[in-house]
């Protein structure tokens, strides 16, 4: 007995560094997912239980908030008419589920503002904000008295809705334009103006959250506003303003130098949408799943180096789903290197050993840069990796499969008439080819509804699109059609 104590005595201070040295250290405080619901993407229509599975996923990986955004565009307003179940309340109660399901899977929740874009039923004719530019949506001019009263009672009747619905809003977050801003001479300087009207919404929310934080993202702030803020902030309301995320420009990987207010935590926007290059861009899933291994890796070990300690990962759908796994492993510390994060992501959903994994970490890493891929040689790669793969039926893989198969086919368009060739019947076939698979990966693996805004067609950045379409309406003009 005596000798069994002593050997658990002996061996303790081995056991006890042993287990500390499993629990990863997390390289910055927050890591947000902000998966805005809207424009037709794969949040705005995903079901509950989807939502919550979504979720529970980037929480296994390392995020730690959830960020969310109730876009009001083409939405009446939530709490006019009862009787009418329109588009804004089917957004609102979503959006209520999904906060309600990140707090289940160990989230907390950040409320995200576009303060002074309003409920379509409310832009009337007087009070329109000046728009133009970089400032567009259904905005309305916070300068005026009577806007700005609406603007108040829209928010202090959400806080007071998510309230009663037993719902937890642990931060506040707020863009300045993209969708915001007024050009008129009383809103000038916009940021100011917009900084009161976030305070007086700040205190709104603190009546239903008293313990509510104030963050603000960066996304399409110029430096003198920077400065205008902080200035104004640190004379105002000093310690107000938590922590700013700041704008990482396409193609670039790290945040700008800029004045922040005392006390703020700097923090980053990080866009997972795209892959690894700026152009030719592959955006948003307008060309299948995207993955950045290389961007993501320099932009999150650059950010830790600059002193970042907040992260907004900004999403708009399943799409990215590997770049979540990426941002999300790599800030949390459970691992090392992008290529560490595949290799657990195809152990996890595709079902393969760990050599096979490698496989697949290799064989997903070349797509960071898609249109440089050798699609015949990818192709039968990927014959090879499937065979050996159990789970190859499931959206996971399948997205894959045909986004190679969508890029062979892009391909094939391009060498048979580049970006502005004739629009031979083959060609034109290849293309109809292209949004077939397009289609089966929008509708048939992801089940998206329809595409809006930055989500359409036009939108696709392939190089020979432009020439596409204008030959397709002059085909139609002929035959007195409007295509």
């Amino acid at each position: 007995m005596r000798f069994t104590i002593l050997l658990t005595m002996a061996l303790m201070p081995f056991v006890i560094p042993a287990t500390a040295a499993e629990t990863p250290k997390p390289l910055f405080n927050t890591i947000e997912l902000y998966a805005p619901g809207h424009f037709g993407n794969w949040y705005e229509g995903a079901g509950e239980y989807e939502m919550r599975d979504c979720l529970r996923e980037a929480r296994h990986w390392g995020c730690t908030r959830y960020g969310d955004w109730f876009d009001m565009i083409d939405c009446s307003d939530v709490f006019r008419n009862s009787r009418q179940y329109g588009l804004g309340r089917a957004m609102w109660d979503m959006k209520k589920a999904n906060f309600r399901s990140a707090g289940q899977v160990g989230l907390s929740n950040e409320f995200v503002m576009t303060p002074n874009h309003i409920y379509i039923d409310q832009r009337l004719p007087e009070r329109l904000a000046e728009d133009g530019g970089e400032v567009f949506g259904q905005l309305v001019c916070p300068s005026k008295p009577e806007v700005r009263r609406m603007i108040l009672e829209n928010y202090d009747r959400l806080f007071a809705d998510l309230k009663a619905s037993g719902i937890k809003i642990d931060a506040l977050n707020t863009f300045l334009r993209d969708y915001g801003g007024c050009l008129c001479k009383e809103c000038d300087p916009w940021i100011l103006t917009w900084a009161r009207l976030n305070w007086e919404i700040f205190e709104i929310a603190q009546k239903h959250y008293p313990a509510i934080e104030m963050n603000m993202v960066g996304w399409w702030w110029k430096p003198e506003e920077h400065k205008l803020l902080a200035e104004w902030a640190d004379r105002e309301h000093p310690g107000w303003v938590k922590s700013i995320h700041l704008y990482i420009i396409y193609g670039q990987s790290t945040v700008p130098g800029v004045v922040l207010p005392e006390g703020c935590k700097k923090g980053a926007f990080v866009h997972i949408g795209y892959a690894d290059k700026k152009t030719p861009r592959d955006l948003y899933g307008h060309l299948g799943p995207v993955i950045a291994p290389v961007r993501l890796e320099k932009t999150l070990f650059g950010l830790r180096k600059k002193g970042v300690t907040e992260l907004m990962a900004y999403s708009e759908g399943i799409y990215d789903e590997v770049n979540k796994a990426i941002y999300a492993g790599l800030a949390s510390g459970q691992y090392k290197s992008s290529r560490e994060v595949l290799i657990a992501y195809a152990e996890r959903y595709f079902g393969t050993d760990k050599s096979t994994s490698e496989a697949w970490a290799d064989w997903l890493s070349q797509w960071g840069e898609p249109f440089s891929v050798d699609t015949v040689q990818a192709k039968a790669e990927l014959e090879k990796l499937l065979a050996i793969t159990p789970k190859r039926e499931t959206v996971r893989v399948q997205e894959w499969v045909l986004k190679a198969d969508l890029f062979d086919l892009h391909q094939q368009i391009m060498k048979t008439g580049g970006a502005d060739g004739k629009w031979t019947p083959e060609r034109l076939k290849l293309v109809e080819q292209f949004w077939a698979v397009r289609e089966k990966i929008h509708r048939g693996l992801w089940g998206l509804g329809p595409q809006r805004h930055i989500f359409t067609r036009r939108y696709i950045n392939t190089p020979w699109y432009a020439s596409w379409a204008k030959h397709m309406k002059q085909k139609a003009e002929k035959m007195g059609e409007e295509y």
